[in-house]
This record gives structure tokens, C-alpha cells and sequence, in this order.
């Protein structure tokens, strides 16, 4: 384990490489031992200036999602990704490395919360966001575990684990009914009412990502088909973002005193 000048964290063990940023909280990068190509997308044109948001790892949106009525004194997506946290503990052993970090909000904020990010790499890589309510009121809050995973082509990959749900999309904010396995090929922005487990398969790439979570009531299923600021040309077609989030109508409700965790794990599978 080693932190290196730009506050990245370097998690290492005989079973798997993890990157994270102590600005935001932002896991950047998991690599498997047996992987050639990392779990995760990371746009080739990000600054890493500890100014601006990362695009792509897994930004933590908290604790507010997207542009959401709920807590709109707030940035969109919430301050976590904007914001330096502190690393509380880490250990690291033979085919087990775990890491803790900490975000207190700044006194701008005046908001009595802490969030608590728990990230395990093994073959599987697991992180939890803890949210407690120190105040003595009650609190509601969005979140989203932003994960962006790195495939071969977005027009070659399935999404399996939503055919069946409702979805309400951001694009024109109707709801719809998704019928089968999802393959996008265009613009799609979506929250689905939803707590399964989902499959990527990737059919270029040759394997299977499954992500399963926790405390989790949505899943957001985003690629916004085209490039952005921080993108080289056509890096969008190696991108779907599915996110376990509690956000829209399935926000969360603290009282006083009291935690939630949101959690996911990923694991990888040769095709």
C-alpha cells in the first residue's frame, strides 16, 4: 500500500490492484490479477486537479443525486465528489486489502452528517457508504454509488437483471416497462425501481461483470451517446454506468442518530 503526492491511494494484493482517490472518495481503477482490462472507465481527458469531479472509477453522489428538488441548496450530485476525505484506516494482507475513509461536511454546508466509505478488494471488489445523522432533526437524502464499468463496445453489450422492471427516464420523464435484456445504442438515462442483482456481458471484451447490492432501491442505467469534456473521441461507446442509488421517490429518511449503508459488490467471470 502506498499514497502517492496526488492523494491516490494504492491498494495491492495477490488477488487484485485498486486505485482511490482521497479527492472524492472516487474509487479510479480495479484490476483483477488474471485481467487485462480494468473493471472500470476512466475518461483519457480528466484534469485530476482536485478541483473538478472525476469522470469515471465510481463517484460517490451524496448527499444529493443529480438535479433533484430534495436537497437543492446542494451541488448537483451532491458535494462527496467535490470534496477531500480523510483515510482513517487501511490494511492490506495476502488476498485481502481494505481501505476507510471518512467525510465530515464542511461547516458551509451546516448539515450534522458524516458518510463513511468502506472499500474490500479480493477477487471481488465491495464498497459501502455509510451515512449517519449526528443532528437532532430528521434528514432525507439521495445517493449513488456513480459505478462506471469499461467494456468493448456499448452496442455490442447486454445489461441482464431489469427485463420485467419500470423505469422512469430522464430524457423526457415518462415511465416505461423494459421488456427484455437491455443493449443500448443510443442515448439512454434511466432510474429503475429495483434491488436484483444485474449482469453485464460483454461481448467484446469476453466477460461478464455482475454487480449485486444492498440498501439499495434503485438502479440508475446511464451513457449519454456522445463524448464529454473529459473524453478523447468515441470514449463514450466504452462506457455503461449502473448504479445502485436511493434517489427520486426512494430517497432515504434518517432520524436523529440514526445510519444507513448503501453497498455493492462486483465480480468478474471469463465468458
Amino acid at each position: 500500500m502506498q499514497i502517492d503526492n496526488n492523494g491516490i491511494i494504492h491498494l495491492s494484493n495477490q488477488q487484485a490492484e485498486c486505485k482511490i482517490s482521497l479527492w472524492g472518495g472516487h474509487i479510479l481503477s480495479y484490476l483483477p490479477r488474471d485481467e487485462k482490462h480494468d473493471v472500470f472507465w476512466m475518461g483519457n481527458l480528466n484534469k485530476f486537479d482536485n478541483i473538478q469531479a472525476i469522470r469515471g472509477g465510481v463517484p460517490v453522489c451524496w448527499p444529493r443525486f443529480a438535479a433533484e428538488e430534495l436537497n437543492n441548496h446542494l451541488p448537483r450530485h451532491g458535494f462527496a465528489r467535490l470534496s477531500n476525505w480523510s483515510l482513517q484506516n487501511i490494511s492490506t494482507g495476502k488476498d485481502k486489502s481494505e481501505a476507510e475513509l471518512l467525510l465530515i461536511p464542511d461547516a458551509k454546508y451546516n448539515l450534522n452528517l458524516s458518510a463513511k466509505l468502506k472499500i474490500t478488494i479480493t477477487d471481488k471488489l465491495e464498497c459501502s457508504l455509510e451515512t449517519t445523522n449526528h443532528g437532532n432533526d430528521e434528514f432525507k437524502f439521495s445517493e449513488a454509488l456513480h459505478a462506471y464499468f469499461n467494456i468493448g463496445n456499448r452496442d455490442q453489450t447486454i445489461i441482464k437483471g431489469l427485463s420485467g422492471q419500470q423505469y422512469r427516464s430522464s430524457l423526457d420523464g415518462q415511465t416505461y416497462r423494459l421488456e427484455k435484456d437491455l443493449t443500448i445504442c443510443d442515448e439512454f438515462d434511466a432510474a429503475f425501481r429495483h434491488t436484483g442483482n444485474i449482469e453485464i456481458i460483454d461481448t467484446v471484451l469476453n466477460r461478464v461483470i455482475t454487480l449485486s447490492k444492498k440498501g439499495s432501491n434503485s438502479t440508475i442505467v446511464w451513457n449519454p451517446n456522445k463524448d464529454l469534456a473529459e473524453m478523447s473521441q468515441g470514449q463514450y461507446k466504452n462506457f455503461i454506468c449502473v448504479e445502485p442509488a436511493n434517489q427520486g421517490t426512494e430517497f432515504v429518511t434518517l432520524q436523529p442518530k440514526e445510519k444507513h449503508t448503501i453497498s455493492m459488490q462486483i465480480s468478474i467471470e471469463r465468458r
